[in-house]
């Protein structure tokens, strides 16, 4: 049975893994398009913004709640070493990060404003932070 649940644990951590990355690429596509624009970016492309953020949203919520739960049943929260420790510092300013951006996407969708100057930069301190994080738990769970 432990392995049954082990095994749909990880499953559910690689789909939240998933969501991320789409989130992630999904994100830095609008971007993209939105600096092509020229001006302020239109409004169907800027309505994709809350969607990724959800979606990127849940991803971590789901990482977060798989990772803790495979860490309590596999290794009974023992001290898996500094590169985890490192893992779990990155996961959790990721997770700092994803939320506040969400709630400010959510607040510039209803107001109808354009993001702020420094979204774009705290969305690409996304990128390196989740691949050090990934590294880390590769490197940990090799």
């Amino acid at each position: 049975m432990e392995f049954a649940v082990i095994l749909v644990l990880k499953f559910l951590h690689l789909v939240g893994l998933m969501l991320g990355a789409a989130a992630g690429f999904g994100s830095m596509a609008v971007m993209m398009q939105a600096r092509k624009a020229g001006g302020p970016p239109p409004a169907p492309l800027m309505a994709l913004r809350p969607f990724f953020g959800k979606l990127g949203l849940a991803g971590i919520l789901l990482l977060w709640v798989s990772g803790l739960a495979l860490w309590g049943l596999r290794y009974d929260f023992a001290n898996l070493g500094a590169a985890y420790v490192l893992k779990l510092v990155a996961a959790t300013a990721l997770l700092g990060m994803i939320l506040f951006m969400s709630r400010a996407t959510a607040r510039m969708a209803r107001d109808g404003t354009p993001p702020p100057a420094w979204m774009p930069k705290l969305g690409m301190m996304s990128s390196p932070l989740t691949f050090l994080a990934v590294f880390l738990a590769v490197w940990v769970f090799a």
